[in-house]
């Protein structure tokens, strides 16, 4: 018998989301004109486009209002299993692989999204590393963390920084999977 749910990854859009959200620059506005992460090349007359970080608050948006070009893929999303633009996608298929984990450690969309958490966290519980452990944890897993995280945790943000300790929270288990 199963004794409870099976757990589940973040789609791709939800894993950029809950980045955006966690480290406190999502945009909330909804509606109007779709945010273009690429960039159009033309060619010898086709058209290709380039896939692009852009900063800024239009395209912090979540990622419904992202604009999808045939021809385009965005390299952290496809790396989640993003669906192929240019192709029909019955079902949506859920790998794990190494490349995942690369992606949220050295992508420069999570770069700079665990440096906005730690800017957020600076903000929020001040200079104490107990209290930005404790915070972090919350919105990032939406529990607080065990007293043996806690001590662990607050250890790795002394010898390596917030940012850091950021980083590997957003590529943690608790971060990306319903359970």
């Amino acid at each position: 018998l199963l004794w409870r749910y099976s757990p589940r990854r973040l789609e791709a859009e939800a894993v950029r989301d809950a980045m955006l959200m966690a480290s406190g620059k999502l945009n909330n506005n909804a509606g109007g004109p779709s945010f273009k992460d690429f960039l159009p090349v033309n060619r010898s007359g086709t058209q290709f486009y380039i896939a692009q970080d852009f900063e800024g608050p239009e395209f912090e948006r979540r990622s419904i209002y992202r604009m999808w070009a045939r021809g385009g893929k965005n390299p952290l999303l496809d790396t989640f299993d993003c669906p192929d633009p240019s192709t029909t996608t019955p079902t949506r298929g859920s790998t794990t692989t190494p490349l995942q984990a690369l992606s949220l450690l050295n992508h420069s969309f999570t770069l700079r999204m665990a440096d906005a958490f730690a800017e957020r966290l600076l903000r929020e519980a001040g200079k104490e590393a107990a209290a930005q452990v404790s915070i972090a944890f919350v919105l990032a897993s939406g529990s607080p963390p065990a007293a043996e995280q806690q001590e662990v945790s607050v250890k790795f943000v002394e010898k390596h920084g917030l940012a850091a300790f950021c980083r590997v929270l957003l590529n943690s288990n608790a971060f990306l999977y319903v359970d």
